[in-house]
């Protein structure tokens, strides 16, 4: 076969581009970067220092999750008495990923690594 004949195809099979062919395996749908916004807007408006609000998105067991990070000096604002800020953090996000069909979790990240605060079921 010559080289013209590798890369020719007949007239009816064409390559079906449908992204995983280019390697594009970590293409967000509009759905989920809009989650991920929703996720930076709500945590804008709690901390003295906006500019520095970053979300990653990164996958474990139990599915996607949304890291936050801020300043050191706004965590405590972020993650409020007892956890309760974080908490409703948490419930607004999840709600908001329910009613698009996926499962979403949202950390708070430090330098000591992620915050557990305000588990789901509190022991009183």
């Amino acid at each position: 076969m010559s080289d013209a004949q590798l890369g020719a195809y007949p007239d009816e099979a064409q390559p079906v581009d449908d992204g995983a062919s280019s390697g594009d395996f970590d293409a967000m749908s509009p759905e989920e970067e809009r989650l991920i916004e929703l996720v930076g807007y709500l945590v804008q408006g709690i901390v003295s220092h906006p500019e520095e609000v970053e979300v990653e998105e990164f996958f474990d067991d139990a599915g996607t999750v949304y890291g936050v990070r801020v300043h050191p000096e706004d965590i405590g604002r972020v993650i409020g008495k007892e956890g309760r800020v974080a908490s409703a953090l948490r419930h607004v996000v999840k709600a908001a990923a329910t009613k698009i069909g996926t499962h979403v979790t949202v950390e708070i990240l430090t330098e000591d690594g992620p915050q557990i605060v305000a588990s789901e079921n509190p022991e009183n």
